[in-house]
């Protein structure tokens, strides 16, 4: 029952810091969830040997998360890179949702 406590004051706080400030909580929040969720989905996704993908997307990570970054700062719409982050990270669950791990 904390859990779910914990899970709503987070929801709501981060709710409530994307309302007040979209393009500050696209850099420091929901770019690195768009980041996280997207490499996950990707290592699903991708056909080929485990290992050798988590080597290259455990490298990519860091260059994803700064292309999302710099995107939030190079878009001047005050939505679009805030709703576009949330729906990378969406459609990156469904995928890993969706596809069924390796063995």
């Amino acid at each position: 029952m904390m859990m779910y406590a914990i899970l709503a004051v987070l929801v709501v706080g981060i709710g409530l810091a994307t309302w007040k400030a979209p393009r500050l909580t696209s850099v420091i929040w929901w770019s690195l969830i768009a980041t996280i969720f997207f490499c996950s989905a990707l290592l699903l996704a991708l056909p080929g040997d485990f290992s050798t993908i988590a080597l290259w997307l455990t490298l990519f990570v860091p260059i994803c998360w700064a292309v999302f970054q710099f995107w939030c700062y190079w878009d001047s719409s005050k939505w679009r890179v805030t709703l576009s982050l949330i729906t990378i990270t969406v459609v990156s669950i469904g995928v890993v949702v969706s596809i069924e791990p390796p063995v």
